[in-house]
């Protein structure tokens, strides 16, 4: 089974409380994006990019393996193995 990796709010707001970046507006000022990126973010309306977690990671001291941890298991979709149409090939 493949895995998605999910984005952890928590870990950021938790780190973002320490230093006092209560409100999404001092989050994202601190990290350099957007703040309706932020409030889509921790409300789980949105899958971060790679910039905006590294971004986040860097401004918070965060690694990025506690921003995206907490694997959800996804079944993948598996492919069938193609059919004879009958038709024939010359030789």
């Amino acid at each position: 089974m493949a895995t998605t990796l999910r984005f952890r709010a928590d870990v950021l707001t938790t780190k973002a409380e320490a230093v006092g970046d209560t409100t999404h507006y001092a989050i994202a000022q601190r990290a350099g994006v957007r703040e309706s990126t932020i409030s889509r973010l921790v409300a789980g309306r949105t899958v971060p990019t790679v910039a905006t977690l590294f971004a986040i990671a860097d401004a918070y001291g965060i690694d990025l393996d506690d921003l995206v941890t907490g694997r959800v298991p996804r079944p993948v979709a598996t492919l069938s193995a193609p059919r004879d149409c009958g038709e024939k090939v010359p030789a």
